[in-house]
């Protein structure tokens, strides 16, 4: 289980950077399903409007957070609502009495049931640096419903660093809310669990950090075709023993240049591969000493043969030269979401008192 609050340790803020990353559409299934009607809750900290800019004051920790957005959805067991954020933006806003320096961002989605406790944590977390003074996040995740009862979901965010100063801030601006779509019953999602730790990434070796199984599709499902997102914080060694993991590096580092990309293989009820592979696009980047984290994000859809009961998905990543890398376990920083069509697509809105119309059992 994913702890309660986020970890309060600056993680090496002036150390951070943001890899730019390029500007992610609407989750994937979206085209498939259509949007679900959204109705903004404004957080206790945040401004009413779905839109707009929230500051937020550098301070020396990620923790705490401001809520930004907020919303809430009646469920019963076994439902499954895909969750995402519009497009966002974090910039920095001044320097305050600081100088320029590496500014730490988080942005955190955290679903409590109904009885209050915690079931889903997804993050996404990068750096502003005064050459790289704006980035835009990215939250793709899958609720699923425990019980019957409203669940309840938080955006916040923070900006931190160590070398914070009196009136440094960041801005926060775009449309602050969390969509929520239901998909099929046998949509499933999985991390890199906590107990299997953070992956120490060498060199001219591709590692398959976050491999998963999940059904093809529901019975009734309809379309065969499945949308795949997988999304992952990857961080350059910036110290012996960093992580626990990393070992001694170059006195004078110049990063990292990685390449990611994922793999689906479908099989049949034997286990066996139906057709090719489906992969989608490779993505090479170059994640400086200074820039120090970058978010990997991948979206594909997935034609599904008559013959295919199970789809088979691998994040592959590789360092092709530079520092070690770390690809980190637990608490959301790296998520793989597989969705799949309700029987009956539907539309809900957050806090609607009426229930999810019941969807096709699943696995």
């Amino acid at each position: 289980m994913p702890p309660q609050s986020l970890p309060r340790r600056p993680r090496r803020p002036f150390r951070r950077a943001v890899l730019v990353p390029c500007l992610l559409g609407l989750f994937g299934v979206l085209a498939l399903l259509g949007p679900l009607a959204v109705l903004p809750v404004a957080g206790a900290r945040a401004a009413a409007a779905p839109h707009g800019e929230v500051t937020l004051p550098v301070q020396r920790y990620s923790t705490p957070l401001t809520a930004v957005a907020s919303a809430s959805w009646r469920l019963s067991a076994g439902d499954r609502l895909a969750l995402h954020t519009p497009a966002l933006r974090f910039a920095v806003g001044s320097w305050g009495a600081g100088r320029p320096t590496n500014i730490g961002t988080t942005l955190l989605l955290a679903c409590t049931d109904p009885e209050g406790r915690r079931v889903l944590t997804a993050h996404d977390g990068a750096n502003l640096t005064p050459r790289e003074p704006d980035r835009l996040p990215a939250i793709r995740a899958l609720l699923v419903a425990r019980g019957k009862g409203e669940y309840r979901c938080t955006l916040g965010a923070s900006a931190y660093s160590t070398a914070h100063a009196k009136g440094m801030t960041v801005r926060l601006t775009g449309r602050r809310t969390v969509i929520g779509t239901r998909v099929g019953r046998a949509s499933a999602t999985w991390t890199r669990p906590a107990a299997r730790g953070d992956l120490l990434l060498r060199p001219g070796r591709t590692a398959e950090p976050m491999n998963g199984l999940a059904a093809a599709a529901g019975p009734g499902a309809g379309r065969r075709a499945a949308t795949v997102a997988v999304d992952a914080e990857i961080t350059t060694c910036n110290a012996d023993g960093a992580y626990r993991v990393c070992r001694p590096r170059d006195p004078r580092p110049d990063g990292s240049a990685v390449t990611s990309w994922v793999e689906v293989r479908r099989l049949d009820a034997a286990g066996g591969v139906v057709g090719a592979p489906v992969t989608s696009r490779v993505e090479r980047r170059r994640v400086s000493a200074a820039q120090h984290h970058a978010m990997l994000h991948h979206t594909l859809r997935v034609p599904v043969p008559a013959r295919a009961e199970r789809l088979d998905v691998r994040l592959k990543v590789r360092v092709d030269a530079g520092d070690d890398m770390v690809f980190h376990a637990g608490y959301g920083y790296a998520r793989t979401v597989v969705l799949q069509s309700p029987a009956a697509p539907s539309r809900l809105a957050p806090g609607s008192p009426r229930r999810v119309p019941a969807a096709a059992s699943g696995r």
